[in-house]
């Protein structure tokens, strides 16, 4: 295979994926599953582009030779502090996105995406893929069975070194200060809560850095909320924790229902019944898979509500900024929608 030319097959959506680390080789991974799509990788490392076409996959070098070979569509999965600039150079050559979350580093910049897609008159949205989690979606049905809900406790703790062993975690994007530390991280937890229950109008935080891990940006965040639909949401994610958990709880008047990500189940326990216990056997790519998928038909008529939109990915990013600024207050903080 030639890098800066791929053949032109009529009838073929081409979709581009910015990036070639670990996320953007398992969104090609996903793409190479679906029938007439085919995935041309934008590494930004111009040896890395020769290294994948001669394994096999498409790779071009820039985003204009994808437009020159038919793309209309993209797949930004670069580190989080290169979401802006390389956000905003795909929209400015008419490419519909989806941007790996976080949408950016901060609310401000998202919301500078969020206008230059829609002066481009293009499609943005965030991978926000637990959204796509078949578990999580069945906790997301049993809620109307608990009546009105007045608690929401939500858990999602891990060992950061022990994420991907192989590689030191000091290397990663994780570790860098503006766009690492475990509040953008995990920001999926954020995403889920404010898509379920409602999204904030203000924040309690405290982030802290322990020094355990001897990275640029915070371990540990604990947050405090109220919505209307779900009383008070707490939320605690940290990189220091063993055995990893992934848990969300929510308390009604009929009972409670709880989320295990990690074990895939969600569980209903209501007063007098015997609890009922609803598994799911989907794998992580095939989470990926759907999203992708619902990705593609949103860009033609199709519409999924689960698909994160731009304005979700600033949502969720204008809580990360109240928490910082709660964390350095210590008190409540307005949440910012620009």
């Amino acid at each position: 295979m030639v890098m800066g030319r791929v053949a032109t097959r009529v009838g073929v959506r081409r979709v581009a994926v910015v990036g070639t680390g670990s996320a953007g080789m398992r969104h090609l991974d996903v793409l190479r599953q679906l029938d007439g799509v085919e995935s041309i990788a934008v590494p930004k490392r111009p040896e890395r582009a020769a290294e994948l076409a001669g394994a096999g996959q498409a790779a071009l070098r820039d985003l204009r030779e994808v437009v020159a070979s038919g793309a209309t569509r993209a797949i930004i999965a670069t580190d989080t502090g290169c979401h802006l600039e390389d956000g905003l150079a795909a929209l400015g050559q008419g490419l519909d996105l989806l941007i790996e979350k976080p949408l950016a580093t901060n609310a401000t910049d998202a919301a500078r995406l969020r206008a230059a897609a829609v002066h481009a008159g293009r499609r943005l949205f965030v991978g926000c893929v637990l959204r796509f989690s078949e578990s999580l979606n069945a906790f997301h049905s049993l809620l109307k069975q608990i009546g009105r809900v007045h608690s929401v406790r939500i858990e999602c703790q891990s060992y950061l070194p022990d994420w991907r062993p192989a590689r030191p975690y000091q290397e990663s994007y994780v570790a860098r200060r503006v766009e690492g530390g475990v509040l953008l991280d995990l920001i999926h937890e954020i995403d889920y809560a404010g898509w379920i229950f409602g999204w904030p109008k203000a924040v309690q935080a405290r982030l802290r850095n322990v020094g355990r891990l001897s990275i640029a940006e915070e371990e540990t965040v604990d947050l405090l909320w109220e919505t209307p639909m779900a009383g008070c949401v707490s939320m605690s994610l940290d990189y220091l924790t063993r055995p990893p958990r992934r848990v969300t709880r929510a308390c009604g008047e009929r009972g409670t229902v709880e989320w295990d990500g990690i074990a895939g189940t969600a569980s209903l326990a209501l007063a007098g019944q015997a609890p009922m216990v609803v598994r799911s056997s989907q794998t992580r790519e095939e989470m990926f898979l759907a999203q992708v998928r619902a990705f593609l038909e949103a860009c033609g008529d199709g519409r999924d509500p689960r698909l994160a939109t731009a304005e979700d990915g600033v949502r969720a990013l204008a809580v990360c900024d109240a928490a910082r600024r709660s964390s350095q207050s210590r008190q409540e903080e307005p949440v910012v929608i620009l």
